[in-house]
C-alpha cells in the first residue's frame, strides 16, 4: 500500500534501522520521563507495523487468515504512525516556537 511504503520510508528517515528501534527498547526502560514514554510509544509503532506487515504477507501468501483481522492490524499500524507523526511535528513546532523567544 502507499500509504505504508511512505510511512516506513518516514520512519526510517527519522528513526534509523531496526537496530537503533531495538537500542530504543533497551533504553526506554531506563530513561525516564518524556523521553522514555517517546521510545516506547516508538517501540509500540514499530512493533505494530510489524504486525500488520506480517498479517499482509500472510493474506499475499495465501495462508489462512482472517481479513478482518488483517484490516484491524492494518488500521491498528496507520493510526500508530499519523499518532507518531503528529506528536513528532508538534515537537518541531514547540522546539522552534521556543527558538524565537528573546531572552
Amino acid at each position: 500500500m502507499d500509504w505504508s511504503t511512505s510511512a516506513v520510508a518516514a520512519l526510517a528517515a527519522t528513526s534509523g534501522t531496526q537496530a537503533a528501534s531495538q537500542a530504543a527498547t533497551a533504553s526506554a526502560t531506563a530513561a525516564p520521563g518524556f523521553v522514555g514514554l517517546f521510545e516506547k510509544e516508538l517501540v509500540q509503532m514499530n512493533s505494530d507495523m510489524q504486525a500488520a506487515e506480517k498479517a499482509l504477507g500472510d493474506m499475499a501468501a495465501g495462508r489462512p487468515v482472517e481479513l478482518h483481522e488483517v484490516m484491524i492490524s492494518l488500521e491498528k499500524a496507520r493510526i500508530s504512525v499519523q499518532t507518531f507523526i503528529q506528536v513528532r511535528n508538534k515537537l518541531v513546532e514547540s522546539y522552534q516556537d521556543l527558538m524565537r523567544m528573546q531572552m
